[in-house]
C-alpha cells in the first residue's frame, strides 16, 4: 500500500527565450540581499549553538571508557592536522621565497624556524604570517628578471633563406 501523494502543477515561465536562448537573469536589490544574508548568519549561529548542545549532552552521557576513546581521537586529529599544516606551511614558504628571490637557499631559512608557529588554531598555514616572515628573512632578488638569452647564435651571412634552411638540416 502506498499512498501517492499530488504533485504541485509546474510553472511554465511567461518569458520566452531571447536570440542567444538564454532567459533573462533576475536581480535583486542590495537591501534584499543584505536581509537574506543576515537571516542565513542566524540560522547559522543557531545551527552551531544546537550542535555545540547536542555535543555537549553527548559528551555527559558518555562512559569513562567513551570519554578516553574520544579524547584520544580529538588529540590524533590534532596531531595530523598540525603535521599536515607544517607540511603545507613549509611549501608555501618555499612558494613565496622562490618569487621573491629564487636564488635563495629557503632549506638553510626553514632550517631554523618553528613551523607551528605559521598555523592558526585548526592546524592550517597562516598566509599572512609566512609573507611576513619571507619578507623579513628573504633578501629581495638584485638581479631583476633573470636572462633567459642562451647565448651567441650562429649568424648567417648569406641572405638566401634556403641555404639557412639546408645549412640547419645539415645538407649543406
Amino acid at each position: 500500500m502506498s499512498e501517492q501523494t499530488p504533485e504541485a502543477p509546474v510553472e511554465q515561465s511567461s518569458e520566452a527565450p531571447q536570440e542567444g536562448g538564454e532567459q533573462e537573469s533576475k536581480t535583486f536589490d542590495a537591501e534584499y540581499v543584505a536581509n537574506l544574508r543576515k537571516e542565513a548568519a542566524k540560522y547559522r549561529t543557531e545551527a552551531k549553538a544546537a550542535a555545540a548542545e547536542l555535543e555537549k549532552q553527548r559528551q555527559a552521557s558518555m562512559t569513562e571508557a567513551e570519554k578516553a576513546v574520544a579524547e584520544a581521537e580529538v588529540r590524533g586529529r590534532t596531531a595530523a592536522a598540525t603535521e599536515y599544516g607544517m607540511r603545507l606551511a613549509r611549501t608555501e614558504f618555499d612558494a613565496l621565497a622562490g618569487r621573491r628571490n629564487a636564488e635563495f637557499d629557503t632549506a638553510q631559512a626553514l632550517e631554523y624556524l618553528d613551523l607551528k608557529k605559521f598555523l592558526d588554531d585548526n592546524g592550517e598555514p597562516d598566509s599572512a604570517a609566512i609573507k611576513a616572515a619571507v619578507e623579513r628573512l628573504v633578501p629581495e632578488s638584485s638581479g631583476g628578471i633573470p636572462s633567459f638569452d642562451g647565448g651567441a647564435r650562429n649568424t648567417t651571412k648569406s641572405s638566401d633563406f634556403n641555404q639557412v634552411l639546408r645549412r640547419a638540416a645539415g645538407r649543406a
